[in-house]
C-alpha cells in the first residue's frame, strides 16, 4: 500500500512538473526578481536612424515614452539584476516590440545603454561610465585635465574618432578611431575650448562634422558617432558622463 502510494505520489509530481513546464512554455516574457535599493544609473540613446520615436520599457513599466533618433535620457534610477528591456514604437502595445533583451545592470554603477543598427536588427552597446563605489569616484588627477570617450555607432561600419583643429589649418587627435560598434577607454585630454572634427584613419578629419565644445576641467564626456558615412549624415551626441 505504501509503495503504491509513493508511486502515486511520484506520478503527481511528474504531472505538476510537466504541467508547469506547459505553463512556463506559455510565458513570452521573463519578470525578473527585483532587489529593492540595489540600484544603478542608467540613460538610454536612440541611435537607431531609420526607426521611429519609441518607448522604452524596463520590466512591466514605460520608463521613456517618445524617444525620437538622436535622442538621450538623463541618468534613471534603475534596480540592479537581470532587467528585461523592450523598445516600442511611440504609443504602440508591448506586443509590437523592435527590440526585446534580458540584460545584466551591474549594481551601483553608471551605465549608457545605445541603440543602433536598424529597425530590422536593432542591436544594444551598454558601457559603464564609472562605478559609484565611494572608492572609485575620485575626481581626475590633475584639475586641468577632462576626459573623452568615443562610442562609434555609424550603420556603415567605418572607423572614427575626434580630432581638434590645431594652428595652421592642422588637426590633432583627441581619440584615435575606433571600429564601428565599439568604444574607446577614456582618454585624458586638457581642459579646453576646441573646434572638433570627426577623424578618420591616417589623421584625415570630415570637415562637414565641424562643432565647438567646451570641455571642463574634471568632466569626463562620451561622444557617439552616428548616422551613415555619407559626411553630412554623420552626427556626434555629446554627452557629459561626470562631473567633479
Amino acid at each position: 500500500m505504501q509503495q503504491k502510494l509513493l508511486r502515486k505520489a511520484g506520478l503527481l509530481v511528474i504531472v505538476l512538473l510537466a504541467s508547469g513546464a506547459m505553463f512556463n512554455g506559455c510565458i513570452d516574457e521573463p519578470n525578473p526578481p527585483v532587489l529593492d535599493r540595489i540600484i544603478s544609473e542608467v540613460r538610454f540613446v536612440h541611435a537607431v536612424s531609420d526607426a521611429p520615436a519609441v518607448d522604452i520599457w524596463v520590466d512591466d513599466e514605460k520608463v521613456l515614452s517618445g524617444v525620437s533618433y538622436k535622442d538621450n535620457s538623463d541618468y534613471l534610477t534603475i534596480n540592479s539584476g537581470n532587467r528585461f528591456l523592450r523598445v516600442v514604437p511611440a504609443g504602440a502595445d508591448t506586443s509590437q516590440s523592435v527590440f526585446r533583451r534580458l540584460v545584466s545592470v551591474r549594481s551601483l554603477t553608471k551605465i549608457t545603454m545605445a541603440f543602433f543598427q536598424n529597425v530590422d536588427d536593432i542591436e544594444l552597446m551598454s558601457t559603464q561610465e564609472r562605478f559609484t563605489y565611494a572608492d572609485e569616484t575620485t575626481p581626475l588627477a590633475d584639475s586641468s585635465e577632462a576626459a573623452l570617450k568615443v562610442i562609434n555607432l555609424n550603420f556603415d561600419g567605418i572607423d572614427y574618432g575626434i580630432a581638434k583643429s590645431v594652428e595652421g589649418n592642422n588637426f590633432e587627435s583627441l581619440v584615435d578611431p575606433v571600429p564601428a560598434g565599439w568604444l574607446s577607454a577614456y582618454e585624458v585630454i586638457p581642459a579646453q575650448s576646441a573646434t572638433c572634427f570627426i577623424s578618420r584613419e591616417g589623421g584625415t578629419v570630415i570637415t562637414a562634422s565641424q562643432f565647438d565644445y567646451d570641455f571642463q576641467a574634471g568632466f569626463r564626456y562620451s561622444f557617439i558617432i552616428v548616422g551613415t558615412g555619407e559626411q553630412e549624415e554623420l552626427d556626434v551626441l555629446r554627452l557629459t558622463d561626470d562631473t567633479p
